[in-house]
């Protein structure tokens, strides 16, 4: 009896790919969810330059009323900029939710094949199992009339 051939999976270029596929729509959503985290950060970075300067104002012993004015000013230019921030960060989660998406649906895919080929391997295991029963009950056989010829 001839070695059992090796275990061959015909879809598993398409197997790799989808891996490949699933790394790359993963790798997308660290990029996505780092540029939301990075808009965070900004709005946080803003919104302490603000705080620092109102607290040298106001810290002054006497205000002039120019500063006061500049710092209003400044309040408006910071409540536009956070809001700036605000929209981009809305437009990042989207983009967020829409990759995690992506992931899922790759993942679904890869694991959808993965699945086949875990099934394909254990019936090619089950085979080549009955065969070594098969060989080993021939070879049995074959010793048994021997001894008794």
């Amino acid at each position: 009896a001839g070695r059992m051939k090796r275990f061959n999976f015909p879809l598993e270029r398409v197997l790799r790919w989808r891996l490949e596929q699933l790394n790359i729509e993963e790798l997308k959503l660290q990029q996505v969810r780092a540029e939301r985290q990075a808009l965070v950060d900004a709005k946080q970075l803003v919104r302490n330059e603000f705080a620092k300067s109102q607290q040298e104002v106001l810290a002054q012993r006497s205000v002039p009323g120019g500063e006061l004015e500049n710092l209003d000013s400044f309040r408006l230019h910071v409540h536009d900029r956070i809001r700036g921030i605000e929209n981009l960060e809305q437009q990042s989660e989207a983009k967020v939710v829409e990759q995690r998406g992506r992931v899922l649906e790759a993942r679904r895919q890869f694991e959808l094949l993965d699945g086949l080929r875990e099934k394909a391997l254990a019936k090619w295991k089950a085979a080549g199992d009955k065969e070594q029963e098969t060989l080993a009950g021939e070879l049995f056989l074959a010793r048994s009339t021997r001894n008794t010829g």
